[in-house]
């Protein structure tokens, strides 16, 4: 189980200080993504994908559950109603749930990459007046270890959040 830890950095030369601290620290480079405004050049800096910057994985999860009950009504209703397809056997509810599903949560999918992440979207003024933006995903238990040792090795780096959520289970 990974976390994503966001930080916003000024400008190139402190994203490469940070990658090598990352490196340095064994976070693998496909792990750690930038994303800068179109202008700014990151140079040979991983740029995020379509995963890091829109929320395809919940569009396409939300796809597939509505797909899944739109597929239940639909299945229903061709049982119900025989008369449209002659005489039809009741696993045709379980088929168009899955039918129903598939193509609803491809296309919710598809749909999400046009849009940025609210992640992304929140920090679109610091990127439009040329900082950086940090994505790196660690594993669950070095979170602290990581976060920490950036945060006090790089002052210029602000951090801005963990994804998903931190949680604190005792206070």
């Amino acid at each position: 189980m990974r976390r994503r830890l966001y930080f916003v950095l000024p400008n190139v030369k402190s994203a490469h200080a940070l990658m090598d601290e990352l490196l340095l620290n064994r976070i693998e480079e496909n792990h750690i993504h930038f994303h800068a405004d179109q202008q700014q050049s990151l140079g040979n800096l991983p740029k995020a994908d379509a995963m890091e910057k829109s929320d395809v994985v919940y569009s396409a999860m939300g796809g597939f559950l509505f797909g899944a009950i739109v597929g239940l009504f639909g299945g229903m209703l061709a049982y119900m109603v025989p008369w449209w397809f002659g005489e039809v056997p009741l696993t045709v509810i379980p088929y168009c749930m899955v039918l129903g599903a598939i193509a609803c949560a491809a296309w919710a999918a598809a749909v999400a990459t046009a849009a940025p992440s609210y992640r992304i979207r929140s920090y679109k003024n610091e990127i439009e007046q040329g900082s950086i933006l940090m994505i790196v995903s660690v594993p669950l238990r070095r979170l602290n270890e990581i976060r920490h040792r950036l945060v006090n090795a790089h002052p210029e780096a602000t951090y801005s959040g963990v994804w998903p959520a931190e949680h604190i289970l005792f206070p």
